[in-house]
């Protein structure tokens, strides 16, 4: 009892001093909106962010420029209040935005050279996540688990399939090998061809519960996927797209994983660690802690890599910061 309690103690230590080496950054920017944000979407050198008060802004630097306020709407307990803007992606000019609308529906705009205009594919219920494929072509995620592409030019529905029984969380697009990552209440990570919808892989294991988040980055013939659970786990994927056989781990956190980041070539990830908030970041084949960003007050909804030096991250709140190693 006395080795086992020696041994115990030294466990202990080792820990500490695992802890105590890592090293903890502040935010060389804190930047701080009027309204509360919802939603944040990189594209290419900007930020583009979406409030709960029917905004569009743009972040670029250290600049917060506003696009545009969406129009009130009307629900059963008011007449008019400014919708919150649940989803953003941009494609050349063109800036496709989906947002609260009347009596808990949703509207679904594009908004081109100072110019709002709203789309008619709202037949379709619970719409919660829009994203461009190209100019034409825009990719919905529903409630339902139930994926759409959707071709603006014709005003046609291209496809409409459902993956699963599980209701709809998020997706993750790579534009370039024209596929998609989808994560669901089941755990599951659906990768699949943006063109014709069909899943080319099922990922689980990593998560037993909803997967908040997911984010994937290909490197030749590897994809790598980080998910954000529920169960208190960040799930870590590897797929051989040669092979299609794929591999993972586990990473177990103090709290719910509410938003999770990787970089564009998928060798360092990053996590939200527990409930201060505070971020994680780590190489994701050694699984070696790289530091942790403090700074938030509130719960994280995204973080996202800018460069390889620089990463921003926004809570369900004002703030966003933004981290440079």
């Amino acid at each position: 009892m006395k080795i086992f309690g020696v041994i115990l103690v030294l466990l202990c230590v080792l820990k500490a001093q695992d802890v105590a080496n890592i090293r903890e950054y502040a935010p060389i920017k804190n930047i701080v909106l009027e309204k509360n944000i919802v939603t944040m979407q990189k594209n290419k050198d900007s930020v583009l962010i979406g409030s709960d008060f029917g905004e569009v802004l743009e972040l670029n630097e250290d600049r917060v420029k506003k696009l545009l306020k969406l129009p009130n709407i009307t629900s059963f307990y008011t007449d008019s209040y400014a919708p919150k803007v649940y989803s953003l992606d941009r494609m050349e000019n063109r800036i496709l935005i989906l947002s609260e609308g009347d009596y808990g529906g949703k509207n679904l705009y594009i908004f081109e050279n100072e110019e709002l205009y709203r789309l008619n594919v709202l037949e379709f219920p619970g719409i919660k996540k829009v994203a461009f494929i190209d100019k034409d072509r825009i990719f919905l995620g529903l409630a339902s688990n139930e994926i759409i592409l959707y071709d603006l030019k014709q005003g046609e529905v291209k496809y409409k399939k459902q993956l699963s029984e599980a209701p709809f969380s998020d997706f993750a697009l790579d534009l370039q090998l024209k596929r998609y990552a989808l994560a669901c209440e089941s755990g599951i990570v659906y990768y699949g061809d943006i063109e014709s919808g069909s899943v080319i892989a099922e990922l689980e294991g990593a998560n037993k519960d909803n997967v908040y988040q997911v984010k994937m980055a290909h490197f030749g013939d590897s994809v790598r996927f980080i998910t954000a659970g529920q169960d208190r786990k960040v799930g870590v994927y590897l797929l051989d797209l040669k092979t299609q056989k794929s591999e993972f781990y586990t990473i177990n956190v103090e709290f719910l994983v509410y938003s999770v980041g990787l970089n564009e070539n998928g060798s360092v990830g990053a996590y939200m660690q527990d409930e201060e908030s505070n971020i994680r970041v780590f190489d994701i084949q050694s699984r070696d802690s790289l530091g942790v960003l403090k700074g938030h007050t509130s719960l994280l909804n995204n973080i996202i890599f800018l460069d390889s030096t620089r990463i921003i991250s926004s809570e369900d709140g004002k703030n966003i910061l933004i981290w440079e190693k």
